[in-house]
């Protein structure tokens, strides 16, 4: 029996002196100089599913309804189950005009294996946190060619990301500022059709903490198809950017499934993502959003 708990105990001592500062030190190959930071690779595949998101894909109009919504999240993958809440608004400038949008996650709480911990370069003294809160981002839509929408819907979309977060020790986010444009297009199958074939392509850049390499910027893609029946909104489509750092994980790819029930006030939300490429989840998006009655 003494030696039975002789060996507990001293797995329980090697665990915990595996997740102390001589344990990150080695892990990172520290060199007794460079602050932690340096070491968080600052790319998609090494960090949390909601620090360097894939934008979602616009149809090339402008949403002219105030509006703010609140959803759920959760994302799954081997080794890291995460959860957090999401909040969405948008206000209407000049109606099918200018629009401006948020979004932001106010709370994320995840449990990482330890594997994924040394593959994230954790810093040891944030080792057991489990929650963070994440960046917000700001986007500006101008309707474009107004002329041509008969034939094809066109938008610009210019976006911000403000470094509003917490769990940068934890490879969660990036607590560090970036931006994005692109110019979305919706097709419809013909004039009267409900289907349309829809589009986005530009630039997505983010701020790194890698030496010469302090920037990278990624072309931004995406394209599928949108439904447009009475009450409902839906589109199924891939996206993603590329980034130009070969191996570090900054090439995110996925499969998105939007589904928006649209009531008098109150629209129902559920999404469904797949990660294809540097993106390890599976995830599911559910709530509402709340439409401003009109002036």
């Amino acid at each position: 029996m003494k030696k039975y708990f002789f060996t507990i105990l001293v797995l329980m001592v090697g665990q915990l002196q595996a997740q102390d500062f001589p344990w990150w030190a080695k892990l990172v190959k520290w060199d007794g100089v460079t602050p932690w930071q340096r070491y968080i690779i600052t790319n998609p595949a090494y960090l949390g599913i909601n620090a360097l998101p894939v934008p979602f894909i616009t149809n090339g109009s402008i949403d002219s309804v105030n509006s703010i919504g609140l959803t759920g999240n959760f994302h799954f993958s081997d080794g890291d189950n995460t959860q957090n809440l999401a909040v969405y608004g948008n206000y209407c400038l000049v109606k099918d005009v200018i629009s401006f949008d948020m979004y932001w996650v106010p709370y994320e709480r995840y449990q990482m294996s330890h594997a994924i911990k040394e593959k994230r370069h954790v810093f040891s003294h944030y080792y057991y946190d489990k929650s963070a809160q994440g960046e917000m981002h700001l986007n500006t839509n101008i309707q474009l060619f107004q002329k041509w929408r008969n034939y094809i819907h066109l938008a610009l979309r210019v976006g911000y990301r403000l470094p509003t977060s917490s769990g940068l020790g934890t490879a969660r986010f990036t607590d560090a500022p970036g931006y994005y444009f692109d110019f979305s297009a919706a097709k419809p199958f013909h004039k009267e059709s409900r289907w349309k074939l829809i589009g986005m392509a530009g630039l997505y850049v983010w701020q790194t903490n890698l030496d010469g390499r302090r920037q990278n910027d990624a072309f931004l893609f995406g394209g599928g198809v949108e439904w447009n029946p009475s009450r409902w909104r839906i589109q199924m489509y891939g996206s993603g950017y590329l980034g130009y750092m070969d191996d570090l994980g900054d090439k995110p790819v996925l499969f998105r499934t939007s589904i928006e029930r649209k009531g008098k006030r109150i629209n129902g939300i559920l999404k469904f993502q797949q990660g294809l490429h540097d993106i390890e989840y599976s995830s599911v998006e559910t709530g509402i959003r709340y439409i401003f009655k009109n002036k």
